[in-house]
């Protein structure tokens, strides 16, 4: 997300940056959890929007669960209820019984060739939330007074859209149980 802050690469190509947004970076505790401290003193009345990447991306960190989101969305509301919240969902769906948008989250976003793609969709992505964010982010995708009414997700693609969205709940499933069973393996091993 560097070059979409405008923080690396070249300017006057379109970053928050370039359209006078700015930013600050909440680092994460040792253990790869949320500094609550930093995040309750980084929300100021100015502050229009936090972001909240659930996965650990590139990081070696633990993703978040929907309980921290929850925790840290609650923090972010109490001291400025007007800053819109926005979660990067991509590798947690499907993973908990709650998603983000379920605990306050105003917007989340996500790639669709992971988990709701079911291993099977070769491209595409999500935006869900508010009805008001989800067509603002959908005009800035394509333009202004298109919104959804306009995409580059070619016809042949949507069949596997639909065949991964109907087989995603059983692969996350599968591969949650594996990593479990073999977490479990490696810990009996390590003590034996």
């Amino acid at each position: 997300l560097e070059e979409v802050i405008g923080i690396r690469g070249s300017a006057n190509v379109g970053s928050l940056k370039d359209f006078g947004v700015t930013y600050r970076e909440v680092p994460l505790v040792a253990d790869g959890g949320l500094d609550w401290d930093a995040l309750a003193c980084s929300i100021r009345p100015e502050t229009g929007c936090a972001f909240i990447q659930r996965s650990c991306g590139y990081s070696w960190r633990k993703s978040l669960s929907v309980a921290d989101i929850h925790k840290a969305i609650g923090l972010i509301k109490m001291q400025n209820p007007n800053c819109m919240v926005m979660v990067d969902n991509c590798y947690g769906e499907f993973v908990e019984i709650s998603e983000p948008a379920m605990v306050g989250a105003d917007l989340i976003a996500g790639s669709l060739i992971k988990n709701p793609g079911g291993t099977i969709a070769p491209c595409g992505g999500y935006v869900a939330g508010k009805e008001h964010l989800v067509e603002a982010a959908a005009a800035r995708l394509s333009a202004p007074g298109l919104g959804v009414e306009f995409g580059s997700t070619p016809g042949h693609v949507m069949r596997a859209l639909f065949q991964g969205l109907f087989l995603s709940p059983q692969m996350v499933g599968e591969a949650v149980k594996v990593g479990l069973l073999t977490a479990n393996g490696w810990r009996y091993n390590a003590c034996t």
